[in-house]
């Protein structure tokens, strides 16, 4: 891939048709956002680049993924500078969905860059003087952001090298989507799947919501089987008031510990009464599927399974 030159003129369209196409990648390869940063900076003529998933405010790395940068460095910078760089509190009243030259589109000049602590205890020993940088994907929790750099000889970012990159931004948005929603269908099929193979009893699956999501065989006959527990607008409650909240109290302990996956409390039992029948036993359990996640909450789910000393089990004798 050749660089952009900066004199305005159009890339081949095979070079953005290949960025995009790894872009869509990444939905199922996680390993392909490498590549892409290494395209990227490839095709802009750059130095390194950067795709940091940090908190909404963007103050804090959660996670990173990077190209041509040292190890000791990116964690000086998730440690420290990644508030001291002089764009960033400007960055984070930009709008989002685009990238900025930081030469062409920040308040800070150029000069007054090269005075600053983070050009010269970070940024001058590796050589990067220019950078396009913004916030490519932002939800309710989590901030996304995208950094590409350039030494002083590769000069830098124009207006249309920028806007050739913020043609290809509406399609990483739309890729962190895609790769959101697949994830909860895997990871809510993988919860059902461990739930089943822990206790041979019915159970139902909570999201991190505490919602009920599935129901196995069986269980709509025990619930329904008296006044004491119901199942309303899809949350588990149970009629005493003493006894629901317990019940609450464990299920957001269990979420909790799902959600760690540290499983500090590995769940709980709770009776609930029936009037002229045997207590019905609650059996509350965390529930973590490994399904890795680049954006959005852990995939933390509670199933509670139910038994009842009056069904009857049955086993198959021959097998």
């Amino acid at each position: 891939m050749s660089p952009i030159n900066g004199t305005g003129k159009e890339k081949p369209a095979h070079e953005r048709a290949g960025l995009i196409e790894t872009i869509y990648r990444t939905v199922g390869e996680p390993g392909a956002w490498h590549e892409l940063l290494r395209d990227l900076v490839a095709v802009t003529g750059s130095r390194s680049a950067r795709l940091l998933v940090m908190n909404r405010a963007a103050t804090r790395v959660r996670v990173s993924i990077k190209l041509n940068i040292d190890d000791c460095y990116h964690r000086q910078y998730v440690e420290h500078y990644v508030n001291a760089c002089p764009w960033r509190p400007e960055l984070r009243s930009m709008r989002p969905g685009r990238l900025y030259s930081t030469y062409m589109h920040f308040s800070c000049p150029q000069q007054e860059f090269y005075r600053t602590e983070f050009f010269n205890d970070w940024a001058r020993p590796q050589n990067i003087h220019h950078g396009v940088c913004g916030t490519v994907y932002r939800d309710a929790a989590t901030s996304v952001q995208l950094l590409i750099q350039r030494t002083r000889g590769q000069g830098y970012y124009t207006e249309a090298e920028t806007a050739f990159l913020n043609d290809l931004v509406p399609h990483i948005q739309q890729s962190f989507l895609i790769a959101g929603q697949l994830a909860n269908t895997r990871a809510q099929g993988e919860a059902t799947a461990i739930a089943a193979g822990c206790e041979p009893l019915p159970f139902l699956l909570l999201d991190r919501s505490l919602r009920v999501i599935y129901s196995s065989p069986g269980v709509e006959n025990i619930a329904a089987g008296g006044p004491c527990l119901e199942v309303r607008n899809n949350r588990l409650l149970i009629t005493d008031e003493l006894q629901n909240r317990r019940l609450q109290r464990l299920l957001r302990q269990c979420l909790s510990a799902a959600d760690t996956r540290t499983f500090s409390a590995s769940g709980g039992t709770l009776a609930v009464p029936r009037p002229g029948a045997p207590d019905l036993r609650l059996l509350v359990r965390p529930v973590h599927p490994d399904v890795p996640v680049l954006i959005g909450p852990p995939s933390g789910y509670v199933a509670v399974y139910f038994y009842d000393p009056e069904t009857r089990i049955e086993i198959d004798q021959e097998r």
